[in-house]
């Protein structure tokens, strides 16, 4: 089967929007229907593929992080207030340091 170069270049009777199943269909000599049913088919199958393997990668992302987070929970200490370390209870105290500052500098200029 020979094609004509000048099928390819200009636009197609029966185009709806760029053309290009209706050139492909007519330079085949295949129903463009057919061919936009292929078309959208391949791109639904292909969708439902797309979504079905994120979704897979996404719980098995979510099981693996699971199993971390319980490594990591079984080595920190449980408190009231959640998982305690040192790095943590050092920044509250300084926090609680820099209140007490902020405070006292609030009641000497209330003083005066």
């Amino acid at each position: 089967m020979r094609i004509k170069p000048h099928i390819w270049v200009k636009r197609p009777d029966g185009a709806l929007l760029g053309g290009v199943c209706a050139g492909i269909a007519r330079a085949l000599r295949w129903n463009v229907w057919v061919l936009r049913a292929l078309f959208t088919g391949f791109l639904a199958i292909k969708t439902v593929a797309a979504l079905i393997i994120y979704a897979l990668l996404a719980l098995a992302i979510h099981l693996l992080g699971n199993e971390k987070l319980q490594g990591k929970k079984s080595r920190g200490k449980k408190t009231a207030g959640g998982l305690a370390s040192p790095e943590l209870s050092q920044r509250s105290q300084r926090i609680a340091d820099l209140e007490q500052r902020f405070r006292e500098l609030e009641d000497s200029d209330c003083g005066n």
